[in-house]
């Protein structure tokens, strides 16, 4: 009844890519995409998914259920294209005059469902996605407490 067939996260310092004027500042933001096939079931009709983000320590720092808008309709067959794309995270960031934390996000999960006639499919997959650390987008060191220690031997 529904089957992603197209999905994507990443991790990304917002403020650097949408900078032309060469302002300096941090924004870092995930951003998830999803492509899904919806089988037509008759009206009315929704599609969603249940996202969840979590930090380095796998706590969960953000859930949320946000819909898949109507895309098009399916090449050759009975279904239907949902998708997805924008932001699900606004991590940490600053700019001139102002900073703001947040946890780093390390792992985004998500379930996608749609609905017809009155009852719930979905293809009964949690999908996850890894993303980098911090760091590795600011160029800055990870904390201390995070960097694994050396090991003297004898």
């Amino acid at each position: 009844m529904v089957v992603v067939f197209d999905e994507a996260a990443t991790k990304k310092n917002i403020k650097a890519a949408t900078s032309t004027s060469g302002s300096v500042g941090l924004d870092l933001e995930t951003v998830l995409s999803i492509q899904a096939w919806v089988r037509k079931l008759g009206e009315p009709q929704h599609s969603w998914f249940d996202l969840h983000i979590f930090d380095e320590s796998d706590q969960l720092i953000r859930s949320e259920t946000l819909p898949l808008s109507y895309v098009r309709a399916a090449d050759a067959d009975d279904g239907d294209v949902y998708g997805f794309e924008g932001s699900v995270y606004r991590g940490t960031g600053a700019s001139p005059g102002s900073v703001w934390l947040a946890p780093d996000a390390r792992k985004v999960q998500y379930r996608v469902y749609c609905e017809a006639g009155g009852a719930v499919y979905s293809d009964g997959l949690l999908r996850q996605h890894d993303l980098p650390p911090d760091s590795e987008l600011t160029g800055a060191a990870e904390p201390p407490s995070r960097r694994k220690r050396a090991v003297k031997l004898a």
